[in-house]
């Protein structure tokens, strides 16, 4: 199968306009991924932004961290050392951490960590199990985060912005921000879940709904999304950079966040039978050079073994693709 750009055209529900979009680019061992001209109205854009800059500006959006990826966040890490810090501090109290630990705990979060690791194997009477269950992720994001400090994973990050990798090619953990995320406000939610019945055949479930703020200087790292489905919705489009990447196709891909405009595309293999993630799925979202981005981020799982409207047993996301014809 070879590169498809194939312009289709389809109506909106939110007030019945004609809208299209244009399966960008797919190969058959490539995810699936679709650009939406004008998935919603120039009017009902604004609408919308008018309505979530005045709940950001009040202070009435809910911020979030249900899905981030915030494994690069200088914050998140000194968060993390701080909870591990007070979940052993009893035990340094008690002297029953080895010295060569409990002297570098305030200014070494491998400390903290080694730490917590010698509490739980030798102490777990002494601590909760939130405790537990808070030490253990964290030991696995970390260990997640192994994959990134090789010479591809550098590569990968250097795709974000240049400047949050070093000359010795180091990450700069403060050089990273990742901007802000809030809960998508409901009556936003109810209006943009009425798409997915329009694109989509079968019976979906949104995962995760978040709001994202990006200003000057704000970027978001490679990762690949934790659903079958991701619908990207643009609100506000920033002046220069903040386009979507997907940098691991054949073709490498970059698509501007045009106000209106959406990105739908898939991140699993569930419809062939396969449920771990499709790692060429991986994106990113460029630095905002100039201005401000807001988007919506809807993750959909699509529900077990259904595939209503599907023409016999689906092959390929493409035939959940309400209009997709070959």
């Amino acid at each position: 199968m070879g590169w498809r750009h194939i312009p289709v055209s389809i109506s909106i529900l939110l007030n019945g306009r004609t809208s299209g979009f244009t399966l960008v680019q797919t190969k058959i061992h490539e995810p699936i991924i679709l650009s939406l001209q004008d998935i919603i109205s120039p009017s009902e854009t604004k609408d919308m932004l008018h309505n979530i800059e005045s709940l950001i500006r009040n202070g009435d959006c809910i911020p979030t961290t249900s899905y981030q990826e915030d494994v690069f966040s200088k914050d998140k890490w000194e968060e993390e050392d701080t909870l591990l810090r007070s979940i052993i501090q009893p035990l340094v109290d008690d002297d029953l951490i080895p010295s060569e630990y409990a002297i570098h705990l305030q200014d070494d979060g491998d400390a903290a960590l080694k730490a917590f690791v010698y509490a739980v194997t030798r102490y777990q009477d002494r601590l909760s199990e939130e405790n537990i269950i808070d030490g253990a992720n964290i030991i696995q994001r970390r260990e997640a985060i192994e994959r990134w400090k090789g010479d591809d994973g550098l590569a990968i990050m250097k795709l974000s912005s240049d400047d949050v990798v070093g000359e010795n090619d180091v990450v700069d953990w403060g050089a990273i921000s990742l901007g802000k995320r809030y809960e998508l406000p409901l009556v936003i939610l109810n209006k943009l879940e009425q798409l997915v019945p329009q694109l989509l055949h079968g019976s979906w479930i949104t995962r995760d709904a978040t709001l994202v703020q990006y200003s000057e200087g704000d970027l978001q790292v490679p990762h690949i999304d934790p659903c079958d489905a991701t619908l990207l919705i643009s609100l506000k489009s920033c002046d220069e950079g903040g386009d979507t990447c997907f940098p691991l196709l054949e073709q490498p891909l970059s698509l501007e966040n045009k106000a209106g405009s959406g990105i739908l595309f898939f991140s699993s293999n569930k419809v062939t039978g396969d449920d771990i993630r499709d790692t060429s799925s991986l994106h990113h979202g460029g630095k905002v050079i100039k201005g401000e981005k807001i988007v919506v981020q809807l993750m959909l799982d699509l529900s077990d073994d259904n595939t209503t409207g599907c023409p016999g047993k689906p092959n390929s996301w493409l035939d959940f693709v309400i209009h997709y014809k070959e």
